[in-house]
């Protein structure tokens, strides 16, 4: 609207421009989920690489028994003939996944706890 002259003119106004921002708000809300779900891979890859370069240390029983059980299955016998990075390199990379894993999935770690509760009680 052009011109406004009377108090109803700037009410009709008033509601044309309030319809209007409501649309672009919903247009930016569903361009913003659009932008949102392109990066969700992004975003798991990100999570994937923290997971493998930093080690989760809420437990440190669990992570020594993680670090022991996985020097001996991979550098022992998985990776046994490979080269000499990928020895050091592998195992700290899977370590510090599976520390991540462990904390995340805590169900299974509490139940294998409690069998061995009861087979040595």
């Amino acid at each position: 609207m052009n011109n406004i002259a009377t108090y109803e003119d700037l009410k009709t106004e008033k509601q044309r421009l309030t319809l209007l921002l409501h649309e672009r708000e919903m247009a930016l809300k569903s361009e913003f989920e659009v932008v949102k779900q392109r990066l969700k891979p992004v975003g798991s890859l990100l999570e994937f690489a923290e997971k493998i370069t930093t080690k989760d240390k809420n437990n440190p029983m669990v992570n020594t028994g993680i670090d022991i059980g996985v020097n001996f299955l991979l550098r022992n016998l998985l990776l046994r003939n490979a080269g000499m990075i990928a020895k050091v390199l592998m195992p700290v990379l899977v370590r510090n996944y599976i520390t991540h894993e462990v904390h995340d999935n805590a169900g299974w770690v509490q139940k294998i706890g409690k069998f061995f509760k009861k087979q040595f009680s």
